[in-house]
């Protein structure tokens, strides 16, 4: 058993780590719902976009391993950008990530509930209505909440092999698909035909999405063996070959693209289309049901992420107390993971009653994660350098990299608001603004509450490598 305020130490084995990396990426997601859209929107120029973003990801992954390589903390970027700048913008990062995190899993589980609709619509050739909808976004997120709370090794193993048989269904298609066309060289997209700066800068804006989520295995780093060594190793193991499947699927997307005139922006199922235009119809529920099963396991990431995260703002005391408590039996963060997915059907619900398409709900809702993760990446970007200048370390590499990847963040918030998008796009902005005052209120109202002896213990500790906060 577990004592009730503390997640148990050394249980995680590499493969869990990887696990939760590549879960809550969520590859065969990405590959279904973004690149095309990117493709959409950056023409020939997509799998540059996609090989730019590959780069300043890498970079970013830098400043991460500094922190990563030394302290073991389900904070992950809380914990991190309060050693390099202190407590509020520690407090700031964690409620953007936490954030980042809940409206990951919402944005999942209604992916996933959309991918499987169209998978069933193959059958019953009829259409997802509002309430079914509901029952059907509410029964994902239970889904992916139950393994989370039961726990988090057998999250790991539900989350792997939901992405490798999404990954195997999805490539299966775009091979099969590329090998009936025989056409590998796409002039097009390798002389950047058409391409100006409006299709970098719409590009940019989207294709930053597509890498988010490759740090969420420091959440984990506490109950990982070995973590400060192997955790920032996973990062960069996982984020290199992720990417570089990225640029590949996205330019054999415009490959067939091209050869059948597809119009990829009018299908929100592209891999079913193209299934169609090879002549292979049948695959076409398969590549919505890979979809479907990749999305379910961010929808498992995002939870076991997020909820460590609250875990350990609650323990420092920038959170509700009653947070911190850790399951008897299970060894999970159980209130926080409970909160977290009742806010995962509560925000897709209400969109859906004010009427919105289940389609859009799942865009609205993985563009408030985006903000979400801007935010966190800038803080441990800005952090590492000045925490490396503190201990002395700090050389001209770091540097680079720092202004290499805050620069680059910096460009996507700017370019995701300016010029100002048309409703109710320009919103987001600000609900995610007022979501993350809220936050913040809510660590002053947690500090306020507390009895003298919490106050005591909510003292800052002393940072030893290798152990948790």
């Amino acid at each position: 058993m577990s004592s009730t305020n503390a997640l148990p130490r050394g249980r995680l084995a590499v493969l869990e780590n990887v696990a939760q990396t590549i879960g809550t990426m969520g590859p065969t997601a990405t590959l279904g719902t973004i690149l095309p859209l990117l493709l959409v929107k950056s023409g020939n120029a997509a799998w540059l976009v996609s090989l730019i973003i590959l780069a300043v990801f890498l970079v970013m992954a830098v400043s991460l391993s500094v922190f990563a390589g030394v302290r073991s903390s389900a904070g992950s970027l809380a914990t991190y950008a309060r050693m390099g700048l202190g407590r509020w913008p520690g407090i700031l990062a964690g409620w953007s990530y936490a954030l980042a995190m809940v409206f990951v899993s919402a944005s999942s589980a209604v992916s996933s509930a959309y991918y499987a609709s169209l998978a069933t619509a193959h059958f019953t050739h009829a259409p997802l209505g509002t309430p079914a909808a509901m029952i059907l976004v509410a029964a994902v997120v239970l889904l992916a909440w139950w393994p989370s709370y039961r726990d988090v090794r057998f999250s790991a193993k539900v989350m792997l092999g939901a992405e490798v048989v999404s990954v195997a269904l999805i490539f299966f298609i775009l091979s099969a698909a590329m090998l009936r066309e025989g056409h590998w060289v796409d002039r097009a997209q390798l002389r950047l035909e058409g391409v100006d700066f409006s299709h970098l800068r719409l590009g940019f804006v989207l294709a930053f999405l597509i890498l988010a989520g490759f740090e969420s295995a420091t959440t984990l780093s506490e109950e990982s063996r070995d973590s400060t060594r192997v955790l920032p190793r996973i990062m960069l193991g996982c984020l290199l070959p992720t990417g570089l499947l990225f640029v590949v699927g996205v330019y054999c997307l415009g490959v067939l693209s091209h050869a059948h005139s597809l119009a990829l922006d009018q299908t929100t199922a592209p891999f079913d289309v193209i299934a169609t235009s090879v002549g292979l119809p049948a695959l076409g529920w398969i590549s919505s049901l890979g979809i479907a099963l990749s999305c379910y396991g961010c929808a498992v990431g995002g939870f076991n992420a997020g909820s460590r995260v609250l875990y350990a703002m609650a323990r420092t005391g920038q959170f509700w107390r009653p947070f911190r408590a850790i399951h008897p039996v299970n060894a999970t963060p159980y209130r926080a993971l409970t909160l977290l997915g009742g806010i995962a059907i509560a925000a897709p619900a209400a969109m859906l009653a004010w009427s919105v398409k289940l389609e859009d709900a799942m865009d609205y809702l993985m563009q408030l994660a985006s903000f979400g993760f801007l935010t966190g990446y800038f803080a441990v970007c800005l952090a590492a350098p000045v925490y490396l200048a503190r201990k002395s370390s700090l050389r001209p590499g770091h540097v680079a990299a720092a202004i290499v990847a805050l620069s680059a963040i910096g460009a996507t918030w700017v370019l995701s608001v300016v010029p100002v998008p048309d409703p109710p796009w320009r919103y987001l902005p600000w609900i995610f603004l007022a979501l993350l005052a809220l936050g913040s209120l809510l660590t002053v109202l947690s500090w306020r509450s507390r009895s003298p002896r919490g106050k005591r213990e909510a003292k800052p500790q002393l940072v030893v490598p290798g152990l948790g906060e």
